[in-house]
């Protein structure tokens, strides 16, 4: 690489390579296009080789930019890191992170959170995270937020990956049901009425994802986004509903359920924790990652 490169020339690159868009690296960066397309053709000049092609609707990266990128990521990303934990982080001073959840995550540690006593001058919000995936690696990568917990998280090589609690699907019912009791059978499952989870995520798999076996309702009784209603809609009447054990065991005493295993090959899950590589190191985000695993 010519010695005389300014280092700036290779934060802009970086950035549009990680999000495959000028645009967006514009705004993460606080640029405008022009300013971001002028930066990459100012280094191309300098390179001497293209660095992105079109591709469709966005940008891919040229063999050379890939190669760059991989090269200059770990030492940029140190430097990011350093900078940001040069001041240090102190409970003691506000700050407030930015936490994207899903509905099971957000039951199980909201409480918690408002509970804390070692949380001094720091806050977590918590949001439900986006409809796709590619909306939440967004906020992520803009900085909008610090943190995710979800399911289903396809692996991604400008984040990192934690695990956060594991998880099955489970049925529930009312105590009181006229035909199950302890135990469902399949054909127990499909005589009743249904009530499912509507997809969260447009990007996440249906239910099947958490069985080998496709299980469709024959009698769909209703469909709602939320688990809480589909609880209480099941506490209510005689359907039955598959739902995440952990909401089923934080609930099933207050509505008067039953909890009992899945009658299809079941595969447990995971929730995952996901933040932007750049993040690795920094003491805020790392004391962030350890509160919310003490929580559990």
């Amino acid at each position: 690489m010519k010695p005389n490169i300014d280092l700036n020339l290779l934060v802009v690159f970086l950035e549009v390579y990680r999000l495959r868009s000028i645009t967006l690296a514009s705004e993460s960066l606080g640029l405008t296009q022009p300013g971001v397309s002028g930066v990459l053709k100012r280094l191309q000049s300098q390179l001497g080789s293209p660095l992105f092609v079109r591709e469709g609707r966005g940008i891919s990266p040229t063999h050379a930019a890939i190669k760059l990128a991989n090269e200059i990521e770990p030492a940029l990303t140190a430097v990011e890191s350093a900078l940001g934990n040069f001041s240090g982080f102190d409970v003691q001073n506000h700050h407030t992170f930015r936490v994207y959840v899903n509905e099971v995550v957000m039951h199980r540690i909201r409480n918690k959170i408002e509970l804390d006593p070692t949380m001094c001058n720091c806050k977590i919000n918590l949001y439900m995270t986006p409809n796709t995936e590619e909306e939440l690696l967004s906020q992520l990568t803009l900085q909008k937020a610090d943190l995710a917990i979800d399911i289903g998280l396809r692996s991604n090589p400008s984040f990192s990956y934690q695990s956060f609690i594991d998880d099955e699907v489970v049925v529930v019912c009312r105590k009181d049901h006229p035909n199950i009791q302890q135990t469902i059978t399949q054909a127990q499952f499909y005589a009743e009425k249904n009530i499912f989870m509507q997809k969260r995520r447009v990007d996440l798999l249906e239910m099947n994802y958490f069985s080998d076996e496709r299980f469709l309702p024959r009698d769909l009784d209703c469909e709602t986004a939320s688990i809480v209603s589909i609880l209480a809609l099941v506490s209510e009447s005689n359907a039955v509903a598959p739902v995440s054990r952990l909401m089923a065991e934080k609930y099933a005493s207050l509505f008067n359920l039953q909890i009992l295993p899945l009658p299809f090959s079941s595969k447990p899950f995971k929730h995952v924790m996901m933040w932007h590589k750049r993040d690795d190191q920094k003491s805020a985000n790392q004391w962030l990652r350890n509160k919310l695993s003490e929580m559990l």
